[in-house]
């Protein structure tokens, strides 16, 4: 489904794609490696690599910095969130693991297994969707 619409000028705006979101939420990684807390259970993780943790990390950081100004160039919002480098969070480059938003201005809060996961949990993300898109309706299971 597409949406268009003009703006207060009469002029058509970009089509807006319902599936297509105008603004997204990244987690800029720092310690982006191979997580021993979630190995056992996670089929998509793979152990092993050739490649040196901290080139590994350095690698996922360039990535998500050039994944974010390509979306910005196509015009998404991007809120660019660095990791807490303190917390030691592996997994941190997937925030969509610990939360989604619904309609109506409600954002869902997920438990995750591992301690190391628990930590990418982040109230100044929770503080800045209410701030900014009016999130009323915070659930945290």
């Amino acid at each position: 489904m597409t949406i268009t619409s003009k703006t207060s000028a009469g002029v058509w705006k970009r089509p807006r794609c319902v599936q297509a979101p105008d603004a997204v939420v990244m987690i800029r990684p720092h310690h982006f490696c191979p997580n021993p807390q979630t190995a056992a259970d996670n089929s998509f993780q793979r152990s092993g690599s050739e490649e040196p943790t901290g080139l590994l990390a350095k690698r996922a950081y360039d990535e998500v910095s050039v994944a974010a100004a390509a979306l910005e160039d196509a015009g998404v919002i991007v809120h660019l969130f660095e990791d807490m480098q303190a917390n030691e969070t592996p997994d941190s480059v997937f925030p969509n693991n610990w939360f989604s938003t619904h309609a109506g201005g409600h954002v869902a809060i997920y438990p995750m297994y591992t301690p190391n996961r628990r930590r990418e949990r982040r109230s100044d993300v929770i503080e800045m969707l209410k701030a900014q898109y009016k999130a009323q309706d915070v659930i945290d299971y």
